[in-house]
């Protein structure tokens, strides 16, 4: 059935552009550098660091492509280089095309699952966007705080985070709907699905260095190491409005795959709402619940909270993020002997300032505490700060 859906889908896509008119594409490049200092204030194992503090430099490069047809009819795609530095080099994790009308928009390549749009809730974010900022750097549960802490990311902002085990790289088709009074839904289709870091000691969420999300053909077509699930689903519900000043948002998604090889499948299902206020107070909260990862049918439940305030150049926020995981599964700390996770507590304060358009500047502290059933807990706290240039 998934077969002739997704053959369906595709037949519609290019029907639907035949006869338009053509015309000059418009490409836009954007993105931004950042540079970040770090130090770790207190951690577990600080008695095996040579030093702790560094300096850390980033960049990311994006190219849109964009055009409207006098038909109304919009289509282009988007190329990201993400993690421009000098350990990675270049990876490009956002390669797709895309065409969108009154029918909806329809997404082609490596592109974020819906669980990765519609179930990531965090009012943080919507603060940190409206300065230019949005670098991963000063984004709080969803930034890199964690470079010089350390951290095995023991919670879940959206579903595809790594206690799932999906990378939004792996190359899918997505539907998303147009939006009536204030509703919307999505939903998306991915052959085989890889994730992060996957072919390593599964200590911690990614562990390992090779990501089997690539070019897909010949080589998608057979399970290797890193192979971890296929047929998977994500579908999600949005609502989002505005009334006399406050902005309220509402969110729910649900993704399915099958595990391969000796992996369990996955289930995943999420629930989260915001709400903005005028005064530039803004507040979150998410539930992730995990029914099924790869590593083992054992139930786990990742609950963020933010509370954020924004006003002309400033933006202030705390988040929380509390992680309960039942006994058997599999998540074990890339510090420490523990293994078999309990419970994780993450904790970060952010403070963004302005300094110019396009210049932003951030500080964080961090702390952070896995427990686990067997072995040493791992505890750590960090102060991170930096400039991020965006163009």
């Amino acid at each position: 059935m998934r077969k002739f859906l997704l053959l369906g889908v595709c037949l519609a896509a290019t029907t639907a552009g035949i006869g338009a008119a053509q015309a000059e594409l418009s490409v836009k490049v954007n993105g931004w550098v950042g540079f970040l200092a770090g130090i770790s204030i207190s951690r577990t194992d600080s008695e095996n660091l040579d030093r702790d503090y560094d300096f850390a430099t980033g960049a990311r490069l994006q190219f849109d492509i964009k055009n409207v047809t006098d038909s109304g009819l919009e289509y282009g795609a988007r190329i990201r280089m993400n993690n421009v530095d000098r350990k990675n080099g270049v990876t490009v994790d956002r390669t797709y095309v895309y065409v969108k009308g009154g029918f909806g928009t329809l997404t082609f390549g490596d592109a974020p699952y819906v669980g990765a749009d519609i179930g990531y809730v965090y009012a943080h974010d919507t603060l940190n966007a409206k300065l230019g900022l949005g670098a991963s750097w000063g984004d709080g549960l969803d930034g890199k705080f964690n470079l010089f802490g350390g951290s095995d990311t023991f919670y879940a902002v959206d579903p595809t985070y790594g206690i799932g085990g999906l990378n939004g790289k792996d190359t899918k088709v997505k539907y998303t709907s147009p939006t009536f009074s204030g509703f919307s839904f999505a939903f998306d289709f991915t052959p085989v699905a890889g994730g992060k870091n996957a072919a390593a000691s599964g200590r911690g969420t990614g562990g390992g260095t090779n990501d089997h999300a690539g070019p897909g053909g010949v080589n998608d077509l057979t399970d290797d190491a890193t192979t971890r699930y296929e047929n998977v689903v994500t579908a999600g519900i949005n609502y989002a409005n505005s009334f006399d000043g406050t902005s309220v948002r509402l969110a729910a998604s649900a993704g399915n795959g099958n595990g391969v090889s000796d992996n369990h499948d996955y289930e995943a299902y999420t629930v989260g709402g915001q709400v903005g206020f005028a005064n530039g107070i803004a507040a979150s909260v998410n539930w992730v619940h995990f029914a099924s990862t790869f590593r083992a049918d054992k139930a786990i439940d990742s609950i963020t909270g933010d509370i954020s305030y924004g006003t002309g150049p400033f933006v202030v926020s705390v988040g929380y993020a509390y992680t309960t995981a039942e006994k058997g599964n599999g998540l074990s700390s890339s510090f420490t002997n523990g293994t078999d996770l309990q419970t994780n507590h993450s904790v970060i304060g952010s403070f963004l300032y302005n300094v110019a358009p396009g210049l932003n500047s951030f500080t964080e502290l961090a702390y952070e505490r896995n427990e686990f059933r067997v072995g040493r807990d791992f505890e750590q706290t960090s102060l991170t700060t930096g400039v991020v240039l965006a163009f």
